[in-house]
Order: structure tokens, then sequence, then C-alpha cells
């Protein structure tokens, strides 16, 4: 059966309902669990205007919102102001690596690629024209420990236009040089262990916050690596896993200041946070300094709330309609009563779920505001309802 969807019909400039965040961080809204969002208000004032490394672990129900708030928080414009501050935020968001042998080499290069070379070089070269070119060494070289990494940085620094100046830097980042291209570098190793990938981090991660001695937040950025979907480490082995927490750790003691790690979690069960501590090694949980809960909502109120501020997202201007147009207030009540788990993307499901059956009978062309009623929901059946919800 052929039907339209024509989403200014239903008062709407487009589906509203996605399952998916956006690619997009500023396409980005927040819509309800606001205990959530000022947690995150307050993690994020604590790092723009204090000095002090960050762990903060962010852990819930599947579809609870992890996602969609590293995304949301990407955009410098939904992170709140502070007086005083550092001069500027970094926000570098990253997944866990799936289906790879070596998750700590795949999980180096995500970053250093997303990051890109040739933005790493630039700011090499401005903060070794910030610090002078003997500061910069004998910082990075407590940070990254192998003079041959710093040597490599310098030299990336002092290559504008990589990689036609030096074609050697990216094999040498990014994969693997041989004795001879290494004696061309004029280094000793390449990176290759563990510990050189968090190290190697830990340099360019400085490189971006910037090397005064000084810990005024006025003279610093701040870096903040926000990990996604880290529970896919029960997957790996321990001796593939383990090297992980290790070097996370490696890092956060690396940088103890002006330094911000996120990392998500979806561990359901009530042993969650032990299988956490198992992945990442108690030397890792240790050092967490906030703990954010995605709970499901906890009553119809909350569930209510996050759909109208949803819907004041999409609506047309010419819409000046109900909080919760096109449904009514009893028909989205009744939606939301008998919902197994009280998430953001269930409930986004069944909204979804409910707008294009209204859209498959036609409901938004008979001009009736609001379309979606109580008679309406009460014609369906559960199993219609829970279609999309897995």
């Amino acid at each position: 059966m052929k039907y339209r969807i024509d989403w200014k019909l239903a008062g709407l400039k487009e589906n509203p309902f996605t399952i998916s965040p956006p690619t997009d961080s500023e396409q980005a809204i927040w819509a309800g669990l606001n205990v959530i969002k000022d947690e995150f208000y307050s993690v994020f004032k604590e790092t723009k205007g204090s000095a002090p490394t960050q762990v903060v672990l962010c852990r819930g129900d599947f579809g609870g919102g992890k996602t969609h708030a590293s995304l949301f928080f990407s955009s410098k414009k939904n992170i709140p102001d502070t007086s005083p501050s550092v001069q500027d935020i970094e926000i570098f968001r990253v997944q866990t690596p799936t289906g790879t042998k070596d998750p700590v080499r795949d999980f180096y290069l995500d970053i250093m690629e997303q990051i890109g070379l040739e933005k790493i070089g630039e700011m090499v070269n401005k903060t070794v024209g910030s610090v002078g070119p003997d500061v910069f060494k004998r910082t990075l070289r407590q940070k990254m420990v192998s003079g041959d990494f710093v040597n490599a940085l310098l030299e990336l620094g002092n290559s504008p236009l990589y990689p036609t100046h030096n074609p050697l830097l990216s094999p040498y980042f990014l994969g693997n040089c041989s004795n001879t291209e290494l004696r061309k570098l004029g280094l000793n190793r390449n990176i290759e262990k563990t510990q050189d990938y968090f190290r190697v981090l830990a340099g360019v991660f400085q490189c971006f916050i910037g090397l005064s001695e000084s810990n005024d937040v006025a003279e610093h950025n701040r870096f903040c690596l926000w990990i996604d979907e880290m529970e896919n480490f029960i997957y790996f082995t321990p001796p593939q896993y383990r090297p992980f927490g290790q070097g996370l750790r490696e890092l956060v003691d690396r940088l103890p200041y002006f330094f911000t790690l996120f990392m998500n979690f979806t561990l359901t069960a009530p042993e969650g946070y032990e299988e956490i501590e198992l992945i990442l090694g108690g030397y890792l949980t240790d050092r967490i300094t906030q703990d954010i809960f995605f709970n499901e909502m906890k009553n119809q109120e909350e569930m209510m709330r996050y759909v109208s501020d949803v819907l004041s997202n999409y609506r047309t201007p010419e819409e000046p309609k109900t909080p919760y147009s096109p449904f009514t207030e009893e028909a989205l009540g009744t939606l939301m009563a008998n919902l197994q788990q009280r998430t953001p993307r269930n409930i986004n499901k069944r909204c979804h779920r409910v707008l294009m059956i209204a859209f498959e009978k036609g409901i938004f062309e008979k001009g009736k505001d609001p379309a979606i009623t109580l008679d309406f929901i009460r014609e369906m059946d559960q199993e219609e309802l829970d279609k999309e919800i897995g």
C-alpha cells in the first residue's frame, strides 16, 4: 500500500523521532533528562574552569542517550560558559574498535586519522613558536619518554606542506617504517608497542593543551577524549583489553592537567560496574572523578516532557498547537503507559511507529487537529505498537 509522508501535514519540519543520533553535532538537540543534563553542565564547568584532569564514566541502558550526549556536547555552543575559563576546548569522539585483533593499535590510528597529521603538525608548529624548541623537547620528553617520538613530532611541525615535504612521516605515525626509512628520518625506532601508542597520543594531546608551566586556566586549552561503546571490549580476550585499560591509565597519568576522558559503557546487569572494572582494571576505575548514570525515565511525567521537548524542536512556526501536537495529551499518555523500557530510544521507536501508521491511514490528510487521538491509539494492538522495539 502506497501512502504519502508529508511532515508539514503533521505540523512538523521533519521526522522528530529518529532512532540514531545525527552525524552533525550542530544538529543535535537535548530533550528531557534534565538531571543528566545538569550533571554534564557541572562536569563542563569544571572542565573549563579548573586544571586537574577528569575521568568521567557514563553508563546505563542501551538507548539511554550516552552516544547522543557525546554528540550534543561536542558542539561548543552547548557547553556552559564559566569564568575564568580555558582558552578553548577540543572534544574528539571515537568509537571502541571492533572486529580487530589489535584494538589498541586501531584505537590509536582512529584518533590520529580523525585529528589528521596536518592539523597535528600545525599545532606542533604553533606550540614550538610559543615556547621555543628547547621547552618543547624537554616537556614532551616527559610525556612521550622516547626522544625519537619527540623528534618525529618536531619534524611534523616543520613540514607544513605535509605529506609532500617529508612523505616518510605518514608511514611513521600511521604505519611502519623500514630500517632504511628510519635512518632517513634520523630515528631509531617505530611506534609499535602498546605503551608507544599511548605515549604518542599523550604528546599530541599536550600540544593541543599547551606547554605553559603555569596551571592558570587562561593559559591553556582543554582536550577532551570521548570514547563510545566501550562495552565492546567484553568481546575481546583479556590479553587484548587489559593493555587498553593500562594504556588509558598511562594517558591519564601523563596528562594530569587540562585533559578530560569520557567513557561510555552500556552494561545493564547488576554486576555492570564489576564488568567495567574488569575491563578497565582497578588502576583506571580508581581515577574516575565523576560517574553519570543514564537511568530509565522514572515516570510518565518525565516521558511526556521528553516527547514535548522533542516536538518543540521540530514543530513548524505556524503551529502554535498543544505541547504534544500532533498527539492529544490523553493519546500520548496512553502510548507511554505500558512501555517496558523507558529510554529515549524506545520512546522514539514507539512514537515513530504511531506516526507512520497515522500517515498510512491518511489521518493527517483529514485536517483534524490534533490528529492522533486516544481512540486512534486504542485501535492499535500491542504487537503493532512494539513492532520496531527490539
